[in-house]
């Protein structure tokens, strides 16, 4: 893996596979660049059709560094990773691929930077286009604190589980959830971009699908097979966007 260091600092780790147009992959909560993108072979398959994949592990995930202080992370730092990342690498994304809170960090990334490029919105619905910016992970975030108090509850274990199996870190994950935000609706019919929706047939975990391309002018919607979480596994995903990207050439 690669490393940058981002606009505060925080070293940041990624994957580079192929060559072309630059499209950056960007995983899901608690998960890794290698977990979302590699082990499907999703990164492969973009790889191979003629694309630069740049897959980083989110900051306090993977290999990348964890920033001491959850509540000193500021506002939007994951998509400000994103803004460090394409100045080290000299190029604006042609595409961002989101998945999850990928995908969030995707919309504030493209809102922040202004960035032209293609939009592919995996595993979100329309409760992210939040008004008030309301955490919607409070159970998440509570068994992240259980688990750093050292609770033996389902949820903890599970979430400590997680954190041992991808690389990340307790800690890591309650920055995330800090500085997370959610783009407004009036915000996202602003978009001008071109934007690719896509989420599982039982995936109800952040809302609509179909819902969250409407607040995005020209946005389409594909629906894929799965839950929030098996739908990483669908061929159609990395078909989709595939189709998508090329599509813009």
């Amino acid at each position: 893996m690669k490393t940058y260091a981002s606009f505060d600092g925080t070293t940041i780790s990624y994957h580079e596979l192929g060559t072309g147009p630059v499209v950056i992959l960007l995983h899901g909560f608690s998960g890794n660049a290698d977990l979302n993108w590699f082990q499907p072979g999703i990164a492969q398959k973009i790889a191979a059709a003629g694309y630069r994949v740049i897959a980083p592990d989110l900051r306090g995930h993977g290999a990348s560094q964890v920033p001491d202080d959850p509540k000193s992370w500021p506002t939007d730092a994951i998509a400000r990773d994103q803004i460090a990342l394409t100045a080290h690498l000299g190029e604006a994304p042609y595409a961002t691929v989101g998945y999850s809170m990928g995908a969030i960090s995707a919309l504030r990334f493209h809102l922040l930077s202004r960035s032209t490029g293609r939009l592919i919105l995996g595993g979100i619905g329309d409760s992210v286009a939040d008004e008030f910016n309301t955490d919607r992970n409070t159970a998440f975030r509570a068994a992240i604190e259980a688990a750093i108090e050292g609770e033996t509850s389902p949820a903890a274990k599970a979430i400590l589980s997680r954190a041992k199996a991808t690389g990340g870190t307790l800690h890591g994950y309650l920055g995330a959830l800090s500085a997370r935000t959610y783009t407004p609706a009036d915000l996202l019919a602003n978009f001008t971009v071109p934007t690719l929706v896509l989420t599982g047939d039982q995936d109800l975990d952040n809302g609509s699908g179909p819902a969250l391309a409407t607040l995005i002018p020209g946005a389409r919607y594909i629906q894929l097979t799965g839950t929030h979480l098996t739908a990483v596994i669908d061929p159609a995903f990395p078909a989709a966007i595939i189709a998508d990207l090329d599509a813009g050439r």
